[in-house]
């Protein structure tokens, strides 16, 4: 039985430089995350998650965002632009059943995206509301305003990614929807009581199923704690006794909401109960720094799922009815990979 330290990785580029070969085969990290700066086309990306499964292991989990509308990492030309979550929400209100198809056909074609070059998980779906007044880092990412859109949309989706073996991972658990704040500049603080959370945000996560995977939000609920649910012991205590049985990963502890050392931030985040530390950004030394903050090697991989891209005939087809979503599909935003 193979164990692994329990953090989830960035990588620097297109292919793998000698030094990460060099600490990725000696540190054995749970798995990687890519962005943008990791992709070109389709040739390369397969050619670098292949060399990831070389090194760290066929079951290795590769993660990426690619949820549609301002967060997609496999972008025009070499992919399609994909409506956002909350321009199909729109539509479930027209048409309940078309706005279902709208979100199971979105899931099906990233699930394929993702199979036929090897990555096995996806940071998605967003279960988080789109609130009114907050600020926008959830906004249009969100499948809806109320828990009632969100639920069935969020599980068509999920349905639909999991035809070609891609793992979901939900978020933000518990939900940050009402930041008035961007967590990736800063610490939001909801001032909304739990009695009223109890009642709409926290719902999505639940009652969707489908996948126990699922990515803490960088939010500080005062009721529970003054420091931020991903780095308390409090807070992740509330977090598995509301949730049920979950791998938690951590949200990207290079953000800005989340202070102190690259050791101290990772070793805090463990220590609270999260199962997985997720550093993303930083110099090659930073990065192999997180990895060893993570200790010893300690925890084993589910079995893998096999991948299977769907028909790119099919593929194809639901492209062009995602293409008929009948809102404004906003382009990826290209700042949104150096905010992760």
């Amino acid at each position: 039985m193979n164990l692994y330290r329990p953090i989830i990785i960035g990588i620097a580029g297109y292919a793998l430089t000698e030094s990460e070969q060099s600490w990725l085969t000696e540190l054995k990290p749970y798995g990687v995350i890519l962005f943008s700066r990791n992709i070109d086309n389709s040739t390369q990306l397969k050619a670098l998650c292949a060399s990831l499964r070389q090194i760290l292991g066929d079951d290795v989990v590769i993660v990426i965002d690619q949820e549609g509308g301002r967060v997609q990492r496999l972008k025009q030309p070499n992919w399609p632009q994909l409506p956002a979550a909350l321009d199909i929400g729109k539509l479930w209100r027209k048409h309940q059943f078309k706005g279902l198809e709208a979100a199971n056909s979105l899931g099906q074609v990233i699930g394929s995206q993702l199979a036929s070059v090897g990555i096995s998980h996806v940071a998605a779906p967003v279960l988080d509301l789109s609130i009114d007044g907050a600020d926008p880092v959830i906004g249009d990412r969100a499948f809806g305003t109320t828990p009632a859109e969100v639920i069935p949309l969020a599980t068509a989706f999920i349905d639909g990614v999991t035809r070609s073996g891609i793992t979901p991972i939900v978020k933000h658990i518990p939900g940050m929807g009402r930041a008035d704040m961007d967590s990736h500049q800063s610490l939001p603080i909801l001032k909304i009581p739990v009695a009223v959370l109890e009642q709409s945000d926290w719902i999505p996560f639940q009652v969707v199923s489908g996948t126990r995977w699922a990515m803490t939000a960088h939010i500080v609920i005062p009721e529970w704690d003054h420091q931020p649910i991903t780095t308390s012991a409090s807070a992740m205590s509330h977090i598995r006794s509301l949730f049920g049985d979950r791998i938690i990963v951590s949200d990207c502890l290079t953000m800005g909401a989340i202070t102190g050392a690259i050791e101290d931030r990772i070793q805090r985040t463990l220590d609270a109960g999260v199962d997985l530390a997720l550093f993303s950004n930083g110099s090659d030394e930073d990065r192999r720094r997180a990895v060893e903050a993570s200790g010893e090697p300690r925890v084993i991989r589910e079995e893998p799922i096999e991948l299977k891209a769907l028909p790119v005939s099919t593929i194809e087809t639901l492209v062009q009815k995602l293409k008929k979503v009948p809102t404004p599909i906003q382009a990826a935003d290209p700042t949104w990979d150096r905010r992760l």
